[in-house]
């Protein structure tokens, strides 16, 4: 099983060595990443095209180097008459025993490959131009993402980002400050001195059908109307639909939600549940795919508006995070997971920079999740001629925006803004 024991076995001391040293230093290769550096980090390293194929290719030498040391202890034990039928069949196993964890490598590193190449594309419009580029964050600058889910279901004509967040890493401080942004939001500023009138959840697709009047695309125009609305820049985007987020969460056992209040909507008829209606009591619970798109999306329950909805979803997302980075079990369900992320998301986040990123999210803690919903008094309710509509307090929103997205390494300020404790009144003196 490791090359080189077979012919110390046989008493091959100069074959055992040709053998076993660069077995033990491929290991001792492998150890050491392991120790030093991260799962995610190491994940992320792994799952890059130009390594992941050293990996395969050396996953092929690797075999061939097994196989032939086996072969060559067995063939060199010295014995006399021909191979007894159990002599045969001890091969045999050892021989599938060697093979097998190299097939698993093989299929999961083709796997990841496939999915890898489906999520990184370089166009990011549907009508298939390229995609523009936006700004690249410097060493130690905050990564700005814009989460988009769009509400692209089989009964629907247009494809609306419904979601949209704005999740900003501080690789410094090493915390996470998530802001969301309501659909109806109305007379959003371009960025290049326009306004867009229309509901903010309608630009993405709007801009995709005009490419003469946006030739950036429409994904590159909602991030560029997002930036200049909180005046940050937004450097990458990660696009989801509804129905591949439901085999993501699917694919990873489910995710356990706490939810703050009973939630209600008789009237809910969403994708992939089986009867119409929806309700959650109070306290944790285990959701599938669908439920946990239902308590993502529901906004037309007793009390629910967009703006509990936004929190909602952040609570999906940072439910999804913890239960793929906890636990081995997952590895198992690994195939299913990376075939749901491969269909469902889209990014333009370079390879590059993914063991950088990967590193900072394994290493911020739950508790240096900070999380936003923008609402009233940042936005005013009104009626117009798109109906029910947010109209931004671009000033307020910025102001807000500044203190959740800090300078690199300094704590990111929650909103509303927890009042500060008074310091306890020193004793007097005796």
């Amino acid at each position: 099983m490791v090359p080189g024991l077979g012919q110390l076995f046989n008493r091959r001391p100069r074959l055992a060595a040709l053998f076993l040293i660069p077995s033990l230093v491929l290991i001792a290769v492998a150890l050491l990443l392991v120790q030093t550096q991260s799962p995610a980090r190491l994940a992320a390293m792994v799952v890059s095209p130009q390594v992941l194929g050293t990996l395969l290719v050396l996953n092929a030498i690797v075999l061939a180097w097994r196989l032939l040391a086996v072969g060559q202890a067995f063939l060199d034990t010295g014995r006399t008459g021909p191979t007894g039928r159990l002599g045969i069949i001890g091969i045999v196993v050892i021989a599938i025993l060697v093979v097998l964890p190299h097939v698993a490598v093989w299929r999961y590193g083709t796997i990841m490959g496939d999915t890898f190449a489906r999520i990184f594309q370089a166009t990011s419009s549907e009508n298939g131009q390229t995609a523009a580029t936006g700004p690249v964050p410097k060493d130690g600058e905050r990564i700005n993402v814009l989460l988009v889910g769009v509400d692209k279901l089989p009964d629907r004509t247009a494809s609306l980002t419904d979601t949209m967040i704005v999740a900003s890493l501080d690789p410094v401080g090493k915390t996470v400050s998530m802001l969301s942004l309501p659909r109806d939001m109305v007379g959003v500023p371009l960025g290049n001195g326009d306004v867009y009138g229309p509901k903010l959840n309608s630009l993405m697709s709007f801009a995709e059908r005009n490419p003469a009047t946006f030739p950036k695309g429409g994904m590159r125009t909602l991030e560029d109307a997002v930036s200049a609305l909180l005046g940050i820049p937004i450097h990458y985007y990660a696009r989801i639909d509804f129905i591949g987020f439901i085999a993501m969460v699917d694919a990873v056992g489910g995710v356990d939600i706490n939810v703050k209040r009973t939630l209600r909507a008789k009237h809910y008829d969403g994708y992939g549940l089986t009867t119409k209606g929806f309700r959650l009591t109070k306290g944790v619970h285990h959701l599938t795919g669908a439920e946990a798109l239902a308590y993502a999306r529901i906004r037309k329950g007793v009390g629910e508006t967009d703006f509990t909805r936004a929190a909602r979803q952040q609570e999906v997302i940072v439910a999804l995070r913890s239960r793929v980075t906890s636990g081995g079990s997952l590895f198992w369900r690994l195939p299913d997971l990376l075939d749901a992320v491969a269909n469902t998301i889209k990014t333009n986040v370079p390879t590059t920079r993914l063991p950088e990123l990967a590193a900072i999210v394994d290493e911020v803690g739950a508790k240096n999740v900070v999380q936003v919903v923008i609402g009233h008094p940042l936005v005013a309710s009104a009626n117009t001629q798109y109906g029910s509509s947010q109209v931004p307090k671009v000033d307020k929103i910025q102001a807000v925006a500044a203190r959740l997205f800090s300078t690199p390494g300094t704590p990111p300020i929650p909103w509303p803004t927890p009042k500060a404790t008074k310091a306890p009144k020193a004793s007097p003196t005796p």
